[in-house]
């Protein structure tokens, strides 16, 4: 473990109980997106750090999952999530997340820009150049599983104190820090593991469908994960409830055409217009897809369940498949359809978050329509086909959107 040491940190003893019940805490979460987000919340706030980064290893280079900085986004988490993610490190000496990365050793450094000139890491100062920030002290620490895998790293900036003045980390810190981290770790990778599954669905759904591409599953989750969290916190919905459902919508939304692998090839991939007949057999893809999500003491089940099943509802009962009595029965009758908050809010959301980006997106029938012509088209079907209370803030969540559209180019 390598160290810059200046003068001893007095910040307030670290409560070992606080991180035990964080550890418990963060093992209960299975999105992935919703695990790496709190595991660098909690890590800056047991910490006091205005500001961190969470990387994660793919293809043999580090990539930015989640940055957090309190200075310079506060008032913009949400498009900070995506603002960088596309952006990654090689795992070399030349920045200090990468030598971490390849050397397994956490670096404790009081002044970035006053390491000595006899260690094997140096300080990029590029990113404060370009955002007018000033990096002091950090902490890095590497995500080591308990099979002694790195999957990513941790980093966190500008220790502060009581009254808002960037202090050096301590040594008590760093091995909290890295306690913490080795659960985080192994929670990581169960959970990468599960989101891995998810997309190898996505991918399954693309061979039959060309249009159901893993980058539009994405795009619609993230898209649906936001505008819920607006919609969640304009209702003060409790935090945890919030963030826990955040991530169960999100994945959720990346599914809700799952079951267009149960209908045939000759609709799915039909160039001319549908028949009536093969329009009702598309239909089916809501309850086909539905049923794979049959448990009834699963919350993320029943999340599921609700989105692919409804998110063809429409706002004004026009919508399919409507009201049916059991998922189970070998001949469903559709019924009238679902109307308003009949249809579960999470279908609502990702009924916009879909037909949005089939609007901007090329399909065999059609050029992709420009944004400000999508956006016109929910606002002109607010009332009709989707709810208008979030179509309303869908339209003035587009800095997000943007972002997103930036992070799974088409």
């Amino acid at each position: 473990m390598s160290s810059q040491t200046h003068a001893p940190s007095q910040q307030t003893p670290r409560d070992i109980n606080a991180l035990l019940d964080t550890v418990d805490s963060i093992h209960h979460i299975q999105e992935l997106d919703e695990l790496l987000e709190r595991v660098l919340h909690e890590s800056r706030r047991f910490v006091k750090a205005d500001a961190g980064t969470l990387y994660l290893i793919s293809k043999q280079r580090l990539f930015f999952s989640y940055v957090q900085n309190d200075t310079l986004f506060a008032r913009n988490q949400a498009e900070s999530r995506y603002v960088y993610s596309s952006r990654s490190l090689p795992l070399d000496n030349r920045s200090l997340a990468g030598y971490v990365a390849s050397s397994g050793e956490s670096l404790l450094i009081d002044d970035v820009y006053h390491i000595h000139s006899d260690v094997d890491y140096s300080f990029n100062p590029s990113f404060d150049q370009k955002s007018d920030y000033t990096t002091g002290s950090m902490l890095i620490v590497p995500l080591i599983t308990r099979s002694a895998k790195v999957v990513g790293v941790l980093q966190l900036i500008n220790a502060l104190d009581n009254q808002g003045q960037v202090v050096p980390f301590s040594e008590q810190d760093r091995r909290y820090v890295n306690q913490f981290a080795r659960h985080a770790a192994n929670a990581i990778e169960t959970a990468r593991m599960s989101k891995e599954m998810v997309l190898r669905m996505v991918e399954l759904a693309e061979l039959r469908d060309p249009y159901e591409t893993s980058r539009h599953a994405k795009r619609v989750g993230a898209y649906a994960a936001e505008l819920y969290e607006i919609w969640a916190q304009q209702r003060s919905i409790p935090e945890r409830t919030m963030r826990r459902n955040r991530g169960m919508i999100k994945t959720a939304a990346m599914l809700h055409d799952i079951g267009k692998i149960a209908i045939s090839d000759a609709i799915l991939k039909k160039r001319n217009a549908l028949s009536a007949e093969e329009q009702t057999l598309l239909k089916w893809h809501t309850v086909l897809g539905a049923r794979l999500f049959s448990r009834a003491d699963s919350p993320w089940d029943q999340i599921a369940r609700e989105v692919i099943l409804n998110h063809h509802e429409r706002w004004d009962g026009s919508g399919y498949p409507g009201k049916i009595k059991s998922l189970q029965l070998s001949n469903i009758e559709f019924g009238a359809g679902k109307r308003a908050e009949e249809i579960p809010v999470s279908a609502r959301i990702v009924s916009i978050a879909d037909v949005f980006d089939a609007l901007i997106s090329e399909r065999s029938y059609k050029n992709p329509w420009v944004e400000e012509r999508a956006l016109e088209y929910l606002k002109q079907n607010a009332g009709r086909q989707f709810d208008p209370e979030l179509v309303e803030i869908f339209l003035g969540m587009q800095d997000v959107v943007a972002s997103i559209r930036r992070k799974y180019e088409y």
